[in-house]
């Protein structure tokens, strides 16, 4: 299997997780407004234009959960929907971040482990949505230069290079 379709399946694998979250959050998005309400009304008090409407964050986070993902799962535009889903997920990281710190001690293990999940996923659709345009590597662009002449020498007669006039020294 190629590295060009390797990484286009590992992009369809983490598209999943953002389609599934995305889904839940567009049936039920009481849980995930609980969890976001803090975070709301923090940057609502910073920014005035930030609306303190944390049940509409969930909402428009389960529209681009679904969105990116099924960009990503179609293949489509994978360094947007990469960059989506990121964005996507800052406030989630964020107030993940902010229970890890605050609450019950019984409770801190699992809520750090669900914070470095999602920090990961987070640092990987950065990783896919910075990721350079492919461009073939040097010993197999040469490999299929080679290969190429060799073919083309067999088959038909070789090219001739354009004729170079010598420009007269002064």
């Amino acid at each position: 299997m190629g590295a060009l379709r390797l990484r286009s399946q590992a992009r369809r694998l983490l598209a999943v997780p953002f389609v599934l979250e995305g889904i839940a959050l567009l049936r039920d998005p009481l849980p995930r407004a609980k969890q976001l309400a803090p975070v709301v009304r923090g940057l609502a008090e910073r920014w005035p234009s930030v609306p303190d409407a944390p049940e509409s964050l969930a909402r428009l986070q389960g529209v681009l959960g679904v969105t990116g993902g099924a960009l990503l799962l179609a293949g489509r535009a994978p360094r947007t929907a990469c960059a989506l889903l990121a964005v996507q997920s800052v406030p989630t990281v964020l107030a993940g971040l902010r229970e890890a710190r605050e609450g019950d001690p019984a409770d801190r293990g699992r809520r750090r482990s669900e914070v470095v999940k999602d920090l990961s996923l987070f640092g990987a659709l950065v990783l896919s949505a910075t990721e350079p345009k492919r461009r073939p590597s040097r010993p197999r662009c040469r490999a299929s230069r080679t290969a190429g002449q060799l073919r083309t020498a067999s088959s038909r007669p070789r090219r001739r290079s354009p004729v170079r006039i010598p420009r007269p020294r002064r």
